[in-house]
């Protein structure tokens, strides 16, 4: 009997130690002397250039083309259901890269298709901007910023790029097309029914702007006054939590562990950063982090550049990204069953889940507002989706990403004279309501369609939120102890 007990976990163990095992031994292929090309053929040879195939598609989807955006299964028409609000949250579009990287200005961040709506864009754009009456861009937060981004094609580190403000465009209008017929209230919108919500960054508010203008009626996108969050979690007045901070450390040491464990591929972040970091750049701190890198990477592949080469004339090639990018997927999987980082988006999203219950019961109250939006980060979504209990998504955090919740009417009386209430959730267009843990009763409306009862949610955040950790309040649960 004892011998079967300790049969099982040996087993595992002796699978995950071969599978590390050959990842390790693949990593290995990565290092291979790197090919040299000349100073000339930077920005211009296409065979430097990472190829879309089967085997690098994955990547691309990252970068989320605005060519790749598409409609997914937001709304549906019923006459038992009627569309009561939509609640939005965001990543910003495709941005410049957070460090300066070699070669950047070989890089073209602007965007050729699309040009018609780009251009009708920037003319409305340029007609309110000379009246001046307008309420995002009057005194507040976000005076003095910028409604486009200040170069064309250039990249700007960190800076929203001409290529991310067409995705935005996208997506609204994709978003618009889904509801047309389906939720009458969005021709009639005054700007009183919408609320806006952005981080104090130039890409999230000028994303917030590009998305709305295909979205909602030009006059009343005129009017909408954008409101600053502090915080990448929009987490309002529930944001101060020391705990949350030592659960993170907790996370990043053990991320930290888990890479000293694989050489190889530390030594392939080393390497591969060294090239694609521009000299003064913190090369060697930068390149110690494989999560770095890659970000760095995605300024040359999102804009079909080469890949970069230093003054050596070394070149990060195919399976330098390849190794890259399979290692950080595999962490972040990791991380998403990690208990730390479990309780960590708990604690980062209970301001924001707690708002969005909030008008969810504005939208029943028949208050308003009836259409939220969050233009945020890929941590605002990362964070959210973990909290809810959402399966993890790599595809949720690329640029222009999207989390969607509907609130909907039955239009069915009960016998009180009271009217059900439901909501769904949408990732990137599929709905995964049922993935929510905390919904008790799932109604299936069709085969790709399920509702949960608002009562589930608001539940959840008054009475259970808390029960993961042990406490019944925000505020004790965020008391230092040890971890």
């Amino acid at each position: 009997m004892s011998v079967d007990i300790f049969r099982k976990p040996m087993h595992c163990y002796i699978l995950l130690s071969i599978w590390i095992l050959l990842l390790v031994g693949g990593v290995y292929k990565f290092l291979e002397p790197k090919p040299k090309y000349s100073t000339s053929s930077i920005g211009t040879d296409q065979f430097h250039n990472l190829v879309f195939d089967v085997k690098t598609k994955r990547i691309f989807k990252i970068c989320n083309l605005p060519g790749d955006i598409k409609s997914g299964n937001e709304g549906f028409k019923s006459k038992q259901w009627s569309l009561k609000g939509v609640l939005v949250l965001i990543r910003h579009g495709d941005r410049g890269p957070l460090q300066h990287v070699t070669n950047i200005s070989y890089i073209n961040c602007g965007y050729e298709e699309w040009n018609t709506h780009l251009k009708l864009y920037q003319e409305y754009l340029h007609n309110l901007t000379v009246l001046g009456k307008i309420s995002w861009i009057g005194p507040g937060s976000f005076h003095g910023f910028p409604v486009l981004p200040t170069h064309m094609t250039q990249c700007q580190i960190g800076q929203l790029t001409m290529q991310g403000i067409v995705q935005l465009l996208k997506l609204g209008h994709i978003l618009r097309e889904s509801y047309v017929g389906i939720w009458q209230k969005l021709f009639n919108l005054s700007h009183s029914e919408v609320v806006v919500y952005s981080t104090r960054y130039r890409r999230t508010f000028q994303s917030a702007l590009a998305f709305l203008y295909t979205f909602i009626t030009g006059d009343t996108l005129s009017k909408v006054t954008i409101l600053e969050s502090q915080s990448m979690s929009f987490c309002f007045k529930d944001c101060g939590c020391p705990i949350a901070d030592t659960f993170y450390r907790s996370l990043r040491k053990h991320i930290t562990k888990q890479l000293f464990s694989h050489p190889a591929v530390a030594l392939l972040s080393e390497t591969t950063g060294r090239i694609t970091f521009s000299v003064g750049a913190e090369q060697g701190l930068l390149g110690a982090d494989p999560h770095s890198v890659r970000d760095a990477l995605l300024t040359y592949i999102c804009h079909s550049s080469s890949l970069p080469c230093n003054s050596l004339h070394n070149c990060v090639n195919r399976r330098n990204v390849a190794g890259i990018f399979s290692y950080t997927d595999w962490v972040n999987h990791q991380k998403w069953g990690n208990v730390n980082w479990r309780r960590y988006c708990l604690l980062k999203s209970y301001g924001l889940i707690k708002h969005i219950v909030s008008q969810m019961l504005h939208m029943v109250s028949n208050s308003g507002p009836y259409l939220i939006l969050y233009s945020g980060h890929d941590h605002t979504l990362e964070q959210l989706s973990t909290a809810l209990g959402l399966q993890n998504d790599p595809h949720l955090l690329r640029y222009a990403g999207r989390i969607i919740i509907e609130v909907y009417n039955n239009n069915l009386q009960l016998l009180n004279g009271a009217r059900d209430v439901y909501f769904r959730i949408l990732s990137n267009g599929k709905d995964v309501t049922r993935q929510v843990y905390f919904c008790k009763e799932l109604l299936n409306v069709r085969q790709d369609v399920t509702l949960c009862r608002i009562e589930d949610i608001v539940r959840f955040i008054h009475d259970d939120y808390f029960t993961s950790l042990n406490f019944t309040n925000f505020k004790d649960s965020c008391v230092i102890k040890n971890v």
